[in-house]
């Protein structure tokens, strides 16, 4: 359900039903400074982009350009990008989403590079034993200057959190 301001050609959505009937709640400006608060603390940096946020009823959350209005969203079965989930305590980005953290902010905390043997295991999807400083904690992988995803950090162990789908046996390097 939204409203379409005619005269700044804004359109406020309150809430989106998709054909399928999944309906996305545009997160208010509150629950965007939750977001953004959790991010700064997990990895010191938020996007620069000026997006709206969308939150599913799995605690997903998806991001969108604000140029929304301008589209006919009601044929749509899908709508912006999955960003992250929100967990109990803690922010879960998304590979996309931690991959659209680093392009977008400075200085981004809690990055952990991954070696050539541990990104193997990473696409096979098992946990990855690591001396990494901290624990208990949100990070986000990469190999040089590649983001493969986030995953959570947990005494000393690299909690997998890639999807079935996107694991593999084969990947080359």
């Amino acid at each position: 359900y939204g409203v379409l301001d005619e005269s700044s050609q804004k359109c406020f959505i309150f809430e989106l039903q998709l054909q399928g009937g999944t309906a996305m709640k545009v997160l208010n400006s509150r629950e965007v400074k939750k977001l953004k608060e959790d991010l700064v603390i997990q990895f010191g940096a938020f996007l620069t982009g000026d997006y709206a946020f969308f939150k599913n009823d799995k605690e997903r959350i998806f991001i969108i350009n604000k140029d929304i209005g301008k589209i006919d969203y009601h044929k749509a079965n899908r709508i912006g990008l999955y960003f992250a989930e929100n967990m109990n305590n803690y922010v879960r980005l998304s590979k996309e989403g931690a991959q659209l953290l680093v392009r977008e902010a400075e200085n981004v905390q809690n990055t952990v590079e991954l070696s050539e043997d541990e990104v193997k295991a990473y696409f096979k999807g098992e946990d990855i034993t690591k001396d990494v400083s901290g624990d208990n904690r949100q990070i986000i992988l990469t190999y040089g200057a590649e983001v493969l995803g986030s995953a959570r950090l947990k005494d000393g162990t690299i909690l997998n959190h890639l999807p079935k789908i996107s694991r593999t046996n084969s990947i080359i390097i």
